[in-house]
């Protein structure tokens, strides 16, 4: 995960991340555990995170999932 690119979105969309986790609907200390975690988001919380700030497809791959992936 991306950690710093996922601040860099919501500033980007002028919030906090404890802005985004409660427009998401996800527990505040459940987002900065995962964030800490190296991203261990569900996909739900990815989902919502996603559609909070906007987020292309290719945004969410650069952001929640390791190169790897593609």
């Amino acid at each position: 995960m991306r950690v710093n690119e996922l601040k860099a979105e919501a500033v980007r969309k002028g919030l906090t991340i404890d802005e985004v986790a409660e427009k998401a609907g996800i527990k505040k200390t459940t987002m900065w555990r995962r964030i800490q975690d190296s991203g261990n988001f569900t996909i739900k919380e990815i989902e919502s995170i996603a559609n909070t700030l906007d987020l292309s497809g290719i945004k969410i791959l650069e952001i929640f999932f390791d190169e790897k992936v593609f």
